[in-house]
């Protein structure tokens, strides 16, 4: 758990290179997509394409709960693990709009809930046509649910959140704090 400056801001390089990540599964992803000249038989699509789209979610989430960490333990909030990302964004949301946006955006509730289901349990995924999608997870995202559109979906968000890191860095160091307590 990073405790000094400098353990935080490796927490946020830690999450840049999971949105990197992320970013080589989006185009793998796409790969093997496009190589995909096999008819439908199979019930799930092939291990590469649900490799990639997995470790889209995976990483996004991974790094969206390394911020989260890096602040709860930068600016000592002593949030619990299931309260982390509420407690958090909550807090930093108070502070830029920005952020509040961000976490009002429908497909982090979503991605959270896929992830669980791949982690935990089991999800759904279904050919339709020409496309592989994932399976609703009961949100109020109304975005595609085709494997490659939510896959670059995933990445936009997470993307977003490492856009706004200045503005978490801000708060982490003394410029912004305030409002936080």
């Amino acid at each position: 758990m990073p405790k000094s400056s400098e353990d935080w801001r490796m927490q946020f390089e830690a999450a840049r290179r999971k949105i990197d990540v992320a970013s080589y599964h989006v185009d793998c992803l796409r790969e093997a997509l496009n190589a995909e000249n096999f008819p439908r038989r199979h019930s799930v699509p092939p291990i590469p394409i649900q490799a990639h789209f997995e470790g889209v979610v995976v990483s996004v989430i991974a790094a969206i709960d390394q911020i989260a960490q890096a602040v709860n333990s930068g600016l000592n909030l002593s949030l619990r693990p299931n309260k982390l990302f509420e407690g958090t964004f909550i807090h930093l949301g108070g502070i830029y709009p920005e952020i509040h946006s961000w976490v009002q955006n429908p497909i982090g509730r979503d991605l959270r809930r896929i992830r669980t289901r791949i982690v935990h349990y089991s999800y759904r995924k279904t050919s339709r046509g020409l496309h592989w999608v994932v399976e609703s997870a009961q949100t109020d995202y109304d975005g595609s649910r085709e494997l490659l559109e939510y896959a670059t979906n995933a990445l936009q968000f997470g993307k977003h959140l490492i856009e706004m890191l200045p503005l978490i860095e801000n708060a982490m160091t003394g410029r912004g704090v305030s409002a936080l307590c």
